[in-house]
Order: structure tokens, then C-alpha cells, then sequence
């Protein structure tokens, strides 16, 4: 799956899955969550290591606020299902207008630049952080990639199911750490 992805991402082009049998859309769908989880905790673990090398210090995140201000119950809503289904929306929906244009390809990665970009401001730190705002939003580009590579091949809804389950399986332990009262830290 991953190398289905690795040659769509070098020349992207709207061509749906349209016959696709469900058993093959589930197996898409679970391969492409575990190479996202997989990178993810990968990028995660390889950033937390080169800001203890270099001592770097990128500030508060955006979940320690929603933690501290919010119910799990507020925080699943907002993080397992309003912000996928409005990022899908924003940012992979508006790929069908480009279905048939020679400009897929710019509006496809653009789409990714996009969603990575919009979330550097999930950080509150001072101007430093934004030279490691591609590392920072790393995930984000390459969640983008996967979440833009099933939107296109099954639609819209499975990518919004992927990035729902995605930020479900992220939430999920924090979640439970919360519920059970034992801090964070």
C-alpha cells in the first residue's frame, strides 16, 4: 500500500476506485491508518529526540489548553469528529473541482501544504519554532498525503473516517489517562 501511495504522490491524477469491492476499501483503509500511526509516532519520536539533542523548547501545544479547560467528552467531539470532518471538508473536499483539470496535481499538494501549515499554530511558542515548523508540522504533511490519497481513490467519507479514527487512536490513551484521573506529566 505504501508504495500504491510512494507512485500516486509522484504524479497525482483523479482516478476513483469506482468498483472497488468493500473488502479491498477495508483493507486500504486499515493499512493506510497503520502507515499513519506508524510515521506519525515515528516523526514524534525523532522530533522529541532532536529537541533534547539541541535543547530546543517549542512551547505549549494546543491539547494541553483543550485538556485543561474541557470535559473528554467535549475533547473526543471536538478532536475525533468536528475537526475531521471540517478539515476533510476544507481541505480534501474541494479536490473534486479539480477532478478533471490539468491543475489537480498543484491543487492536490496544495491541499496537503495547506492542512500541514494550518496547524503550526497548534504551538505557542516564541519565533524560534517556526525554523522547525516543518518538522513540527511533519505529520500533519504526511497524514495529508494518506488522507488525500483515500479521498481521492474511495471519497470524501473514508477520508474522513481515516483522519476520525487516526485522531482517535492519537486521543485514546490521553483519554483514558484522564478518565482514570492520573496526570499527564
Amino acid at each position: 500500500m505504501l508504495y500504491n501511495v510512494w507512485k500516486f504522490l509522484k504524479n497525482p491524477k483523479y482516478l476513483e476506485y469506482k468498483t472497488a469491492q468493500s473488502r479491498y476499501k477495508k483493507v486500504m483503509f486499515f493499512s493506510l491508518l497503520k502507515w499513519m500511526l506508524l510515521l506519525a509516532f515515528s516523526i514524534a519520536i525523532f522530533n522529541g529526540a532532536l529537541a533534547e539533542i539541541l535543547n530546543l523548547e517549542f512551547g505549549e501545544h494546543a491539547t494541553e489548553k483543550l485538556f485543561s479547560q474541557y470535559s473528554i467528552w467535549i475533547i473526543f467531539l471536538l478532536v475525533s469528529i468536528a475537526a475531521p470532518c471540517l478539515e476533510e471538508f476544507l481541505f480534501r473536499g474541494p479536490l473534486v473541482f479539480f477532478k478533471n483539470s490539468p491543475y489537480f496535481k498543484h491543487a492536490f499538494y496544495t491541499s496537503i501544504l495547506l492542512f500541514g501549515l494550518v496547524h503550526i499554530f497548534n504551538f505557542k511558542g516564541d519565533l524560534a519554532l517556526f525554523y522547525f515548523a516543518p518538522l513540527l508540522i511533519a505529520p500533519q504533511l504526511m497524514a495529508g498525503v494518506f488522507l488525500g490519497y483515500i479521498r481521492v481513490k474511495l471519497g470524501l467519507r473514508w477520508s474522513i473516517l481515516l483522519h476520525a479514527t487516526f485522531n482517535t487512536v492519537l486521543l485514546g490513551p490521553v483519554l483514558m489517562l484522564k478518565i482514570l484521573n492520573i496526570p499527564l506529566e
